[in-house]
């Protein structure tokens, strides 16, 4: 099957496209921290794309226009356990069509062939019940909830944390 999506590294020329994403809570409804002063948000992207632990991706269909579609990231989790931590977005008008899907299964590959991670994890929460399907989907084990971990309004919700091993993803890819 032909991909319908294809990930390139982000670029400081991206910077303004990632700031737009990383500070519209519009685009982050089950999270209440966003960060909505974009000189903040900016100097985040800079750093982290300027760094070796971060690697940001903007996710584009394979169309004419290479339409931007949304962001996806790895980062290291913790370095001497060679554990990466994964997270995406995807633009609304986008979603439910299998693109995170279809991006995340390209982040598991680099993450485990070529960043040699031992595990990937993510954590959503537990209201975002699109976001832990992907991940499920993707192979990846609920190991836990931790409870009343996100305030969301005036109520504290609680977050899914989920991972997959290097010798899980070797022995049943996703894709």
């Amino acid at each position: 099957m032909e991909s319908q999506i294809s990930l390139r590294i982000a670029l400081v020329d991206d910077v303004e496209f990632i700031t737009r994403i990383k500070s519209n809570p519009d685009f982050w409804p089950y999270e209440d921290d966003i960060e909505t002063n974009k000189e903040k948000v900016r100097k985040t992207v800079i750093d982290r794309i300027n760094s070796s632990w971060y690697k940001q991706y903007i996710i584009n269909l394979n169309n004419d226009n290479k339409t931007p579609i949304g962001e996806f990231h790895i980062h290291l989790y913790v370095e001497e356990r060679k554990s990466w931590e994964i997270g995406y977005c995807i633009f609304p008008e986008y979603q439910r069509q299998g693109y995170c899907f279809e991006a995340g299964n390209i982040i598991l590959r680099l993450a485990f062939e070529d960043f040699e991670a031992h595990r990937v994890v993510a954590m959503c929460n537990a209201h975002n019940e699109a976001s832990y399907r992907v991940m499920e989907k993707l192979g990846m084990s609920r190991e836990g909830i931790f409870r009343q971990e996100l305030p969301r309004g005036d109520k504290w919700n609680d977050q899914y944390f989920y991972a997959i091993l290097d010798s899980e993803y070797k022995n049943n890819p996703p894709f």
